[in-house]
C-alpha cells in the first residue's frame, strides 16, 4: 500500500476495497476465522484457515484487514498467492502474533468498512478516532476538510449464517452534520450509495441518520448506540475527504 499512498503517511490512506468482494460468503468467512488466531503462525504466513473461499479477485479484502490492523512495519505473506501484506493504520498491531481482542475487532471491521467504494475506485481518505494510531493531530494541515460519516460494527464477532441470504453482520453508520452542505445534494447519495456501500439492498449497512441522533460527544468524537436500549459504542472510525472528492 505504502507505494500507492504518494506523499501519504497514517493515517491518511485510500478506500477503494469493492462491496461484492467484502460482503462475499468466502471473504466474510475468512475474516471470522483469521479473528481468531494469530495473523502469523510464527513462520511469516498467513495461516490458511478458510482462505481457499477468496477468489484471487477478491484477495483485496484479506489485505485490507491486514493494512487497518498492523503498522507499516509489520507485514505477513499470504500463503495461496505469495503476495506480501504490509500494515498501514494500526489500529489492532497486537494481531500479528494472538488473536483479535474486542477493541481490535471493533476498530478493525469500522476501518474497513470505510474504506469501501462502491465503484472501486481508490479515493483518499483520512482516518480519525479515539484510538492513538487515528487520533486527530491539530497541527495537521486541512487537506482533509469534509467529516463524511462515523461507523462501528464488529464483524468478526457476527454468528448470522453465511448463506447469502441475509448480511453477514450489521454494521452501523451515521453521517457527520455537515455533510449535506459540504457536499451538497449529493452528499448523501455519496455517503449511501457511491462510497461506502453498495447497490443491493442486503449490504448489511444500518444507517442511523446524522450523527448527533444516535451518538454523543466523546471527546473529538463520537460514541455511538445501534438502539435506545444498546449499551455505547466507543470504538468508532471517521473518515475525512478532500474538497475534490465532493466535486
Amino acid at each position: 500500500m505504502g507505494n500507492d499512498e504518494d506523499e501519504r503517511l497514517p493515517p491518511d490512506g485510500l478506500n477503494g476495497t469493492s462491496p461484492s468482494c467484502f460482503w462475499a460468503r468466502g471473504s466474510q468467512q475468512a475474516l471470522r476465522s483469521l479473528g481468531g488466531v494469530a495473523l502469523d503462525r510464527g513462520d511469516g504466513f498467513l495461516p490458511r484457515i478458510a482462505l481457499d473461499q477468496v477468489p484471487q479477485s477478491c484477495r483485496e479484502v484479506l489485505r485490507s484487514a491486514v493494512e487497518c490492523a498492523l503498522t507499516p512495519d509489520q507485514s505477513v505473506e499470504d500463503p495461496v498467492t505469495g503476495e506480501r501484506y504490509t500494515g498501514w493504520w494500526g489500529l489492532a498491531p497486537t494481531w500479528l502474533g494472538g488473536a483479535l481482542n474486542e477493541q481490535g475487532r471493533r476498530y478493525v471491521t469500522a476501518c474497513m468498512v470505510q474504506r469501501l467504494n462502491y465503484y472501486g475506485a481508490s479515493v483518499p481518505i483520512r482516518l480519525e478516532g479515539p484510538h492513538s494510531a487515528i487520533v486527530r493531530n491539530l497541527t495537521e494541515g486541512s487537506e482533509y476538510p469534509i467529516e463524511e460519516s462515523t461507523v462501528f460494527g464488529d464483524l468478526f464477532s457476527s454468528t448470522t449464517p453465511l448463506d447469502g441470504l441475509l448480511p453477514a453482520f450489521e454494521v452501523y453508520v451515521c453521517w457527520e452534520d455537515l455533510l449535506p452542505q459540504s457536499c451538497g445534494l449529493l452528499g448523501l447519495p455519496l455517503l449511501l450509495e457511491k462510497r461506502i456501500c453498495d447497490d443491493v439492498p442486503l449490504c448489511g449497512l444500518v444507517t442511523l441518520g446524522p450523527c448527533a441522533l444516535s451518538c454523543a460527544q466523546n471527546g473529538d468524537y463520537w460514541m455511538c448506540q445501534s438502539g435506545l436500549l444498546s449499551s455505547w459504542w466507543t470504538e468508532t472510525v471517521r473518515v475525512r475527504l478532500e474538497t475534490a472528492t465532493c466535486q
